[in-house]
């Protein structure tokens, strides 16, 4: 692919950022059962059930894939040793921060609070409803290309505003104390924030891979797929796994 000139590839991400926010507030954020945590009034059994049966084994598997992306596309890294040296921040904040094993030990912190097990987060099956999400970051990883990969992670930038929203939640609406909901605040200070003594936000990481991929080439895309088709059909699969949630436990 033709390289974009640094402006180019600036206002392609900064408008593919706008379409994915947009989708995220359409069909996530304003979505029936974020409308209904907000407003204090989804049962919080029905908010464990979605971390039981899909979105906790989502958590784990997705830390994972960042270092197979790291090795993938070594050769890119290998020739932006600045990336390099962020990437390495982020798979660290993802498996060592507050201490080993990272961010899945302050999952399994709130996932108590909310009486998910440790035994149900790392081996019970996930519904076949709620697959979608992490069956996409699987298929774009081993079969997409970069840009397309770094394009899905649009997402991580509004899964801090989601966390955000889900801590305020619990901790004013549910009793959660802060401990409690730990995983949410961390999430949404290492998705949004400058942290630990400079580590990079995870949001604004991935934009500036994504920059630089276009502005050097990179931004291959396959027939069929391309980097907006996998960033709002990340959107739309984290919309429809929390439809999905919300529909089974009512059901149950």
């Amino acid at each position: 692919m033709k390289a974009m000139g640094a402006g180019e590839a600036k206002a392609y991400v900064d408008e593919l950022y706008r379409k994915v926010e947009q989708r995220w507030h359409e069909r996530v954020l304003d979505g029936e059962l974020m409308r209904q945590l907000r407003a204090g009034a989804l049962p919080i059994e029905t908010f464990a059930f979605l971390f039981r049966n899909g979105y906790a084994q989502y958590a784990i598997e997705i830390n994972t894939m960042w270092g197979c992306v790291y090795q993938k596309y070594l050769p890119f890294f290998k020739q932006h040793v600045d990336l390099m040296a962020a990437i390495g921040d982020k798979i660290a904040d993802e498996f060592l921060h507050p201490e080993p094993p990272g961010h899945a030990l302050i999952l399994f912190q709130t996932c108590e609070r909310l009486g998910v097990s440790r035994e149900e987060v790392l081996n019970r099956p996930v519904l076949p409803e709620l697959r979608g999400l992490i069956d996409l970051a699987r298929s774009i990883l081993y079969e997409g290309t970069a840009a397309e990969w770094f394009a899905r992670a649009a997402s991580e930038k509004m899964v801090g505003v989601w966390t955000g929203l889900c801590y305020e939640a619990l901790t004013t609406k549910y009793g959660f104390t802060p401990d409690q909901a730990v995983y949410f605040s961390k999430h949404e200070e290492a998705d949004l924030q400058e942290h630990d003594e400079g580590v990079m936000a995870h949001g604004e990481f991935n934009a500036t891979v994504l920059r630089r991929l276009l502005a050097t080439g990179g931004g291959w895309e396959r027939p069929g797929y391309g980097m907006e088709y996998c960033a709002l059909s990340n959107a739309d699969l984290w919309a429809l796994m929390f439809d999905q949630a919300l529909k089974l436990a009512q059901s149950k």
